[in-house]
């Protein structure tokens, strides 16, 4: 009796959850309202024209990031999944920090440490399009410059544990 309340408390809380989506949101909806919503984001893009991005990743346990625009006057004018080869693009090696990746993709799955290469890397978890589970990888040096990107598939995928496997 008391697992069928544990299993019924976290579904509960799993579909309160997602009332919490980028995808439930708005268009024209203020910056405040999708705070207030999605709660704060990993991080804050600013355009230079008064524009602006907001990025919310759901890692570790989700597979997706997004960045939420937003025009001039703070409303919300459309969004993007990160968690494609596209916008893996977008990272550059030798030129892009690990604060900078931070900025654009958000808080990662894992991080890692290759002692002996003297290096870390974030892995961000994602799916194909064909639904398998991947992994997209960016590491990093000791300066924190981006080395190299790589994509894999998902070492979280075997786990068994059905918190990493949706």
């Amino acid at each position: 009796m008391r697992l069928k309340l544990i299993v019924a408390a976290l579904a509960g809380a799993v579909v309160l959850a997602g009332c919490a989506h980028p995808d439930l949101i708005e268009l024209g909806q203020s910056e405040s309202l999708v705070v207030n919503e999605l709660g704060a984001p990993d991080s804050r893009i600013d355009h230079g024209d008064g524009s602006f991005t907001l990025v919310y990743s759901s890692q570790p346990y989700g597979r997706e990031c997004y960045w939420m625009h937003f025009d001039k006057q703070g409303q919300f004018i459309g969004k993007e999944l990160l968690m494609n080869e596209e916008h893996f693009k977008l990272v550059i090696p030798g030129k892009h920090t690990k604060q900078e990746v931070f900025q654009m993709f958000g808080r990662c799955a894992q991080e890692y440490n290759f002692k002996l290469q003297n290096q870390t890397a974030f892995m961000y978890r994602f799916r194909e399009s064909s639904g398998h589970a991947m992994a997209f990888w960016v590491q990093f040096d000791t300066q924190n410059v981006v080395t190299e990107t790589a994509i894999t598939d998902d070492p979280w995928d075997d786990r068994g544990d059905p918190l990493f496997n949706f």
